[in-house]
């Protein structure tokens, strides 16, 4: 029994050090000021650095370089860029669920606001799930 729960201990000691894949094009939708908002992110991840890029659904605002580090299943994204004429950072600290969605929040200089996300594509594939055949 010992040698039973020795073994299970030991897996469980070599997988909780395996970062989750982030690596995809990610939805990400949150309110800002009270209005709906959608960002993608298409990430790029190499063992726990992040990196991409990050596009708001905003006329006028092009697409941000973004880099970031992974912990387990938390990730921590962000990048600098101007809006209406001002410098501006927004940072990204997630949660990548069971599920396989994002939870977690979206910081603009710092105020935070709850975020969610699904993967629309991983990087190895062009197609989306709908794309796919059945």
């Amino acid at each position: 029994m010992k040698l039973v729960q020795f073994m299970l201990i030991a897996a469980f000691a070599q997988t909780a050090g395996i970062a989750a894949d982030f690596s995809g094009t990610w939805k990400i939708e949150n309110i800002f000021n009270g209005s709906p908002n959608v960002i993608n992110c298409t990430i790029v991840q190499a063992d726990n650095k992040l990196s991409g890029s990050c596009k708001p659904q905003v006329e006028g605002l092009s697409a941000s370089d973004l880099t970031g580090t992974v912990e387990g299943s938390k990730a921590k994204w962000g990048y600098d860029l101007v809006f209406n004429g001002s410098p501006a950072r927004v940072d990204y600290i997630v949660d990548l669920g069971a599920d396989g969605t994002l939870k977690g929040s979206l910081l603009r200089n710092g105020s935070p606001s709850p975020i969610t996300g699904q993967l629309l594509r991983t990087n190895a594939s062009s197609k989306t799930e709908s794309d796919k055949p059945r």
